[in-house]
């Protein structure tokens, strides 16, 4: 069967842009480079629905070059790019017994380049600001920080 050239590029394009997308396991550790942020947004009651009423927040998270993505199953089939979609940011957490020490690191490192190892999760409410978040374990300097 011959394939017809515009399907055959728009497949390829699919395949590439999808490749794209790293497949990380959300049961065990991982680690993963990229730049420390703080970030800033809105809580509740609207999550940035009311700018004027929402509760001004800020984070710490994780800039990635490429998105990530773990195993995803949604509420419901239209939810999927919603709910189980990838991300190039995650919100750090820090709930280990050295958590205070982790996220002192993390605040000298802002606007820096590091590798962090911890265990994905899936946002489970908006409050947790990105779709996927990162329990840290561990924060070194960058393959290009000093």
């Amino acid at each position: 069967m011959k394939v017809p050239a515009p399907l055959l590029i728009a497949l390829c394009a699919f395949g590439i842009a999808h490749a794209q997308v790293l497949m990380e396991p959300a049961d065990r550790p991982v680690t993963l480079t990229g730049t420390i942020r703080l970030m800033h947004g809105y809580g509740p009651p609207g999550y940035g629905e009311d700018k004027k009423t929402d509760v001004k927040v800020s984070y710490l998270a994780i800039e990635l070059p490429r998105p990530v993505n773990i195993a995803c199953t949604p509420q419901l089939p239209e939810l999927a790019s919603i709910q189980c979609g990838p991300a190039k940011r995650l919100r750090l957490l820090f709930s280990s017994s050295s958590g205070d020490q982790l996220k002192s690191v993390a605040l000298k490192r802002l606007g820096q380049s590091v590798t962090l190892s911890g265990k994905l999760e899936r946002r489970t409410n908006m409050g947790e600001m990105t779709p996927i978040l990162i329990e840290v374990s561990a924060i070194e300097a960058g393959a290009h920080s000093q």
